[in-house]
């Protein structure tokens, strides 16, 4: 069949397309009955290796021997009638097979056995076949087994030459115990299994049920709130894992709610000023260019002024743009932020990079866009700069110092916010929340201290 498929191929799809449509129409929906069905089937393939192992070895071996001791028993009861004289010593014989062998005995004289009137014998197990089997291997004369017509015996009739000879054999000789408690005992312990797993697969598909309708919520734009993680590892680590999504998806929609409210704002001001420059040009006339410089300078300056707010807000709006996750050498990008902030003015009083940094699967753009904003910051707030990089078990650390002003602690959170800027320093307050929407997108973190040199720290946070 597979060097058919292998010759064939597209008989191979059609096939596969069959099989398939046949397995998902046969199998259920739900992960929840798809999991109950895979602890079921495995279930009930033990339960039926178990039986059958039972009714193959211990059953079967068992019947054969207890059959066999009393088919040996009838054989010879019924050479012992057949041999003797019936009418002179019946009753002895009778009473000695009763008191040695257990067997009751019932001698119907001058009668046939009907063969054609053979009862169907409705036992549970191989017994009554191996009786069968067995008496007809010892008896040379015909008989019947009847399994049906006593509760307690099972009565074997025989053809002799002067009658029938009934023989009562009991049940209990011939079975090794209960068959039904035994396929009770199977049935029940599977059910019983079953219901104990089918509840701990409840409870853990609990979670993710409560995890699928927070994802649902939220794709339709309804806040589901926090996600309390519960159930198994992977099941807790998933339902952080929204949280995260969740709280950073809300961070960058209020961000973004927030500049497109700000920018109409910011630049109704120097749209405001050109339009009045542009106003007060003359109409008619010859204009003297050197008349309106001043005019043609404010109007430059508020064009760059709206190009620098522009260029901030493209720059927030990109956060960590498309750039890919790439493993980075952290070494070589430091030293190119530390170099690239030195050739623009920044005054560094020490630099400690470790050259055992490990490469990181990062975004090598945007960490780089970080540094540079922090230092940026540090060198127009502050004055000399020093920057340190340590590791741990978790991830690396940068941390900046300054010996500028500072920032108040009230406010250290505040600078994070779009648009947030100092009262004496120009600019578009994205500088911060660029860095801090870049370290948070890595899994990170960054946060500000007082530092030893009297300024402000930064610690930057980037996790393995």
């Amino acid at each position: 069949m597979s060097r058919f498929f292998r010759k064939y191929p597209y008989f191979s799809k059609i096939h596969q397309f069959i099989f398939d449509r046949t397995a998902r129409r046969l199998l259920p929906r739900s992960l929840f009955a798809r999991s109950l069905l895979m602890i079921l089937i495995p279930l009930l393939v033990t339960q039926l290796i178990s039986l059958e192992l039972f009714y193959g070895t211990f059953l079967k071996t068992v019947s054969r021997r207890l059959t066999d001791m009393v088919s040996g028993e009838v054989s010879y009861v019924v050479n012992q009638f057949d041999a003797v004289q019936f009418s002179k010593h019946q009753s002895d014989a009778t009473r000695q097979v009763q008191t040695y062998l257990q067997l009751n005995i019932a001698w119907y004289p001058n009668q046939k056995l009907n063969l054609n009137q053979r009862k169907v014998n409705h036992v549970v197990g191989p017994v009554d076949e191996l009786l069968s089997r067995s008496l007809a291997d010892r008896l040379e004369v015909p008989f019947i087994t009847d399994w049906n017509s006593y509760t307690d015996q099972v009565r074997v009739s025989v053809q002799l030459k002067h009658g029938v000879l009934d023989i009562f054999i009991a049940k209990k000789r011939l079975t090794a115990g209960s068959v039904w408690l035994f396929v009770t005992w199977i049935v029940s312990s599977a059910i019983i299994l079953f219901l104990i797993a089918g509840v701990f697969a409840w409870v853990q598909f609990r979670a993710i049920r409560r995890l699928s309708k927070a994802v649902e919520a939220f794709g339709k734009g309804k806040d589901p709130g926090f996600l309390y993680p519960v159930g198994s590892k992977e099941l807790r680590k998933a339902a952080s894992s929204f949280n995260v999504m969740r709280e950073r998806i809300l961070r960058f929609i209020k961000q973004r709610t927030v500049i497109l409210a700000s920018v109409s704002h910011d630049l109704r001001t120097p749209l405001t000023r050109l339009r009045l420059s542009l106003a007060m040009l003359p109409q008619q006339g010859t204009i003297n260019a050197q008349d309106q410089a001043l005019d043609i300078a404010e109007m430059i300056g508020d064009i760059e002024e709206m190009e620098q707010m522009i260029s901030g807000y493209l720059s927030f709006a990109r956060g960590e743009g498309t750039e890919e996750p790439k493993m980075t050498d952290m070494v070589q990008l430091t030293e190119d932020a530390v170099a690239a902030a030195y050739r623009s003015g920044t005054q560094f009083l020490s630099a400690h990079i470790p050259a055992s940094l490990p490469d990181m699967m990062v975004r090598a753009g945007s960490i780089r866009r970080v540094l540079g904003n922090i230092l940026e910051n540090a060198k127009h707030h502050g004055g000399e700069v020093e920057i340190r990089v340590q590791t741990d078990k978790q991830g690396i650390i940068f941390i900046i110092d300054d010996n500028g002003p500072g920032i108040p602690v009230e406010r250290r959170e505040s600078v994070f916010l779009p648009f947030e800027t100092s009262n004496h320093q120009k600019g578009t307050g994205l500088g911060l929340a660029i860095a801090r929407n870049i370290v948070q997108g890595h899994g990170g973190d960054i946060q500000l201290q007082n530092s030893p040199l009297g300024g402000l720290r930064v610690i930057i946070f980037i996790p393995n």
